[in-house]
């Protein structure tokens, strides 16, 4: 109770210092008690009286009568500096709340996984766009093992992408799930001509996606115990791709096999470059899981508590049923 007694005395002193503020600096604009008072909408009187304490508490004449304008002192030129700073920035200060509440503008600073940007964010942030044209934002490219200092540090706002290995107790976190990832390759791949795919037949052809926490990988060492003893074996066979445009050039140029969320690869699926496998024999279908991260020990900004909500819809429905809805 004392702190909500101090915090709101606190206030009071802020507000009557810009109360006395916007005196000094439409007396010194006007340059005359009797229109400032009818600017202020009070008293010439009061005005008067207002003048005199601040002079009496800064210890210094701030205005001096001349014969056609009353005008700031040096002491009060340096006064009013700071007066016309600290009202501009309550000024600024509230239009940037104002902004945000309305989600009209302010800027939206999202970390992203690569494999996660087209099939998730992009949907998301299409939605989010069309509600609010003047929304301003950056996405960077990173995953879970920077995300954690990048919020520390603000240069994210929120960050979207697989879920990390360890949780950060510095850190909240809403889950979501995702659809499993697909093996694609190249049109006219020899192992097309294989009917069921094994791990065998995969590791005779580079074999990679992007950079995956520990995790997905230990999913495929249980379905494979005897060709796979550790997570250094199977990373020895992955090759790591973060660039999803190296990774589309690899798979239409090469003999590389790629496990990647689906739209990563979909228009090259729809144009016929690029081609799905089918699943992995004795693989059971991957659990894949997906988090919104932001710091425990901040409020987001309502900009970005929107886009959390939206990603989690997205990933909700499914992306193929985002692509068959209608806009919003």
């Amino acid at each position: 109770m004392m702190v909500n007694k101090v915090s709101f005395a606190n206030l009071t002193v802020v507000m009557i210092e810009l109360t006395r503020f916007q005196y000094l600096i439409v007396l010194a604009e006007t340059g005359n008690y009797r229109r400032a008072a009818e600017k202020l909408g009070i008293t010439h009187s009061a005005l008067s009286q207002m003048i005199a304490k601040i002079e009496r508490d800064a210890r210094a004449p701030l205005f001096e009568r001349r014969k056609r304008a009353t005008v700031p002192t040096a002491y009060g030129e340096t006064l009013l500096q700071a007066a016309r700073e600290a009202v501009a920035l309550v000024e600024d200060a509230n239009r940037e709340i104002s902004l945000m509440r309305n989600l009209e503008s302010g800027q939206l600073n999202v970390g992203i996984d690569p494999v996660l940007s087209e099939g998730l964010l992009a949907p998301a942030l299409a939605i989010l766009l069309r509600q609010k044209p003047s929304l301003r934002f950056t996405t960077a490219s990173m995953n879970w093992r920077s995300m954690e200092t990048a919020l520390s540090t603000d240069r994210i706002d929120l960050f979207i992408g697989l879920a990390p290995d360890t949780e950060s107790s510095a850190l909240e976190y809403r889950s979501f799930n995702l659809a499993p990832p697909v093996f694609a390759c190249r049109a006219k791949h020899p192992i097309l001509q294989t009917h069921t795919l094994t791990l065998d037949d995969l590791v005779h052809f580079p074999f990679g996606g992007g950079d995956v926490p520990d995790w997905l990988l230990m999913q495929f060492i249980t379905a494979f115990p005897n060709q796979l003893k550790s997570l250094q074996s199977l990373r020895e066979i992955f090759l790591t791709t973060t660039e999803l445009g190296l990774t589309r050039q690899l798979l239409q140029s090469t003999d590389m096999i790629a496990l990647l969320p689906q739209p990563v690869v979909q228009a090259e699926l729809e144009t016929g470059r690029v081609c799905l496998l089918p699943g992995l024999r004795g693989l059971p279908d991957l659990q894949i899981s997906g988090v919104v991260a932001t710091r425990e020990d901040r409020p987001i900004s309502p900009a970005a508590a929107q886009l959390s909500r939206i990603v989690l819809e997205v990933a909700g429905i499914g992306w193929q049923q985002h692509l068959t809805s209608s806009p919003r």
